[in-house]
């Protein structure tokens, strides 16, 4: 699918993968998250890591629940994103069930009354969502912006891992400077 000057636009790109999400079979996204997970775990960057921030899934994306609960479960201290406007704030999660409720986009994301802000600074892992990733680590989100801005505010020593389903992972993206890049991705 490519425009008249032979490349492909971001607008492109979006609705074709946003298709094959959400045209994905239940029982294969279960199943590719969960490799994706294992594969993550084994991962040296999260394995050090103590404070993560990860994204809570939509039910289309690589599923993050049951990650969540894990790094939980074993003493990692979880940080999930809200929105606040433009941005995205960091708040520290201890109960996904009774901290976080639908937000933004029908995004779980802490409520008000849950919220306990952390800087940027004390993440030593940011797990980012996209729609699309390339080799080189560019991401394409759902065009709002919000992650690239986060990424754009995180110190050098936070490693940030892109999480995907293969079909999401291209050869090569339509970027623009603003663009955020990752450090890895993991995918199946």
């Amino acid at each position: 699918m490519a425009s008249r000057q032979g490349r492909v636009s971001k607008r492109q790109v979006r609705l074709t993968v946003l298709h094959q999400l959400k045209t994905q079979k239940k029982e294969a996204r279960r199943r590719k998250s969960e490799v994706i997970r294992r594969k993550l775990c084994r991962l040296a960057v999260f394995r050090k890591a103590k404070t993560v921030l990860c994204y809570v899934s939509l039910p289309y994306e690589v599923e993050t629940r049951r990650l969540i609960e894990q790094m939980l479960a074993s003493g990692k201290r979880v940080i999930v994103p809200r929105v606040q406007g433009r941005t995205l704030l960091l708040s520290d999660v201890h109960d996904p069930v009774a901290d976080l409720a639908p937000g933004a986009f029908g995004v779980l994301e802490p409520t008000p009354k849950t919220l306990r802000p952390v800087p940027p600074h004390e993440l030593d892992l940011a797990l980012v969502p996209g729609l699309a990733f390339d080799r080189r680590g560019h991401r394409l989100g759902h065009g709002h912006g919000y992650f690239d801005r986060l990424l754009a505010r995180l110190p050098d020593t936070v490693s940030t891992v892109g999480l995907c389903f293969s079909f999401q992972l291209l050869d090569c993206l339509p970027t623009h400077p603003h663009d955020q890049a990752v450090d890895a991705l993991v995918s199946a």
